[in-house]
């Protein structure tokens, strides 16, 4: 009984002792975690008035694409692939120099877009044109291996799932064109189409632009005329130039544009205004069947819209329309192959109300000249020009009218040089304009292109304004009917 009660003292005072260790133990814990809790409620106090610095993590490199979200490379694949699972398939109408240079690329270098299908008329020359893309390199592997060729609209329509279509033909053209658009769509039953992109002049005059917004309209297909300049850096920057910074003042006051010469037009000869001596090779940009007038149709129209864009409508007050003709007016066989289109313009005019101008600008005074004849050009220490003045109560801007790339130049009100803006150009001129088209229809937020169907109408509608005098209106096939034009029996 002894031994056994002595085990039990033995045993009870072991698991006293194990009992106080345990408590210490547990004592100190809890002091630990007192201390924590305390410590973080006093930074959680303090930090806001004295940031404290943490360690960062350890940094892992990671391949960043510091590319603008604008543009890509053309071997791209992950900005133009057709496995995208929402990407714009594109069909382009009309292979010309404007979409080999200006525009096509765009379509499968844009983020969201790829280009499925390619058409032209003459036979074999989609597939050649397509043949000479993939043996330069030009096209991602996802494009080069699916894109197709067609000689009719009515085939690329029936055969392709298209979300888009550009159409890059002359302007004589284009309704026709989107008629075929249309009725294709109809006789095949396909709802899918989102969108036609369309080269300007969107017509050969007003009624035409209108018919062609009616067409998509009635369809509920989104119309973008390709007036590229609005979505270039630098039409935004003097946007926020005029209106943020107010270089100019608090409004504008008045704008001139001179441009004088024609080399800066697409396929023409500068040597003879752009003019053959044969009258069978006259360009198609002094056709009037296919341009609907003279150079200030294809070049004029982007100074009238940018004007619109940045200060508002443009209501013409009054114009002089010329056919200057040939260098040598002796020479009548020159003279009878020169075109019959208009070559010197002079035009006054007021800008209207908007909600969408940069500035403060209604009642602003407008003056532009466009000289495209080859009498311009004759003597040689006189330039070509291509000026846009922009003038404000306390300063004025100065710029080539045309190119994404042109430096933008700032005046005090005494006429100083105040500073001097310089700018990248765009790696095809239409590329920020079709990036944006793109982003719209992929559904963006706040995603919206600049470029609109009731700017093309106004800029039509400001063409025909001006040109109304020499062809005597423009409201009927004035093309048809040259014998008739006033501007050809002036004297001028």
């Amino acid at each position: 009984s002894l031994s056994i009660l002595n085990h039990h003292s033995f045993t009870l005072h072991s698991s006293n002792m194990l009992l106080r260790k345990g408590l210490g133990i547990c004592s100190v814990l809890l002091q630990i975690i007192l201390n924590i809790s305390f410590t973080t409620t006093l930074f959680a106090f303090i930090e806001p008035a004295f940031p404290l610095t943490r360690p960062s993590p350890p940094s892992r490199s990671r391949r960043v694409d510091m590319r603008d979200t604008t543009s890509s490379s053309n071997n791209d694949d992950e900005s133009a692939s057709a496995s995208q699972t929402n990407a714009i398939k594109w069909g382009i109408i009309g292979l010309g120099d404007v979409c080999t240079v200006k525009a096509g690329p765009a379509f499968y270098k844009c983020h969201g877009s790829t280009l499925a299908a390619v058409m032209r008329r003459t036979p074999g020359a989609a597939e050649r044109w397509i043949d000479a893309n993939i043996k330069d390199n030009n096209f991602p592997e996802s494009v080069a291996s699916t894109i197709r060729g067609y000689q009719s609209v009515d085939d690329m329509m029936r055969e392709e799932d298209l979300d888009a279509i550009y159409v890059c033909t002359p302007p004589g053209a284009h309704l026709q064109v989107v008629r075929e658009i249309v009725s294709a769509t109809s006789n095949h039953k396909i709802h899918n189409l989102k969108a036609v992109y369309l080269e300007k002049p969107c017509g050969r005059c007003s009624w035409e632009t209108r018919a062609i917004v009616d067409e998509l309209t009635r369809r509920c297909i989104q119309f973008y005329p390709a007036y590229v300049s609005r979505a270039h850096e630098r039409t935004q920057v003097i946007r926020k130039l005029l209106g943020v910074n107010k270089v100019c003042g608090d409004r504008v006051t008045s704008i001139q544009y001179k441009q004088r010469g024609s080399s800066l037009a697409r396929g023409l000869s500068k040597d003879t205004g752009g003019v053959s001596n044969n009258v069978n090779t006259i360009p198609w940009r002094l056709d009037t069947k296919q341009s609907g007038g003279g150079l200030i149709m294809d070049m004029g129209c982007h100074i009238l819209d940018r004007i619109d864009y940045l200060f508002g409508p443009i209501t013409v007050v009054n114009s002089t329309v010329l056919r200057k003709g040939s260098r040598d007016d002796d020479d009548d066989d020159d003279t009878s192959s020169y075109p019959l289109v208009e070559d010197f313009v002079s035009m006054n005019a007021k800008i209207g109300q908007s909600d969408w101008s940069a500035i403060t600008s209604e009642g602003a005074t407008v003056h532009c000249v466009w000289d495209f004849s080859p009498q311009s050009e004759i003597d040689a220490d006189r330039p070509e020009e291509d000026e846009l003045t922009i003038h404000g109560p306390t300063g004025s801007m100065r710029m080539a009218g045309m190119g994404a790339a042109q430096p933008i130049k700032v005046f005090d009100a005494d006429g100083k040089l105040v500073r001097t803006l310089e700018f990248n150009q765009p790696e095809h001129a239409a590329q920020p304009l079709i990036q944006s088209v793109v982003d719209e229809l992929r559904g963006k937020t706040s995603a919206k292109c600049a470029a609109r169907s009731d700017n093309a109408v106004r800029t039509s509608e400001v063409l025909d304004t001006i040109l109304n005098s020499y062809y005597g209106g423009r409201h009927d096939a004035y093309w048809l009917r040259e014998d008739a034009w006033p501007g050809l029996r002036m004297d001028n």
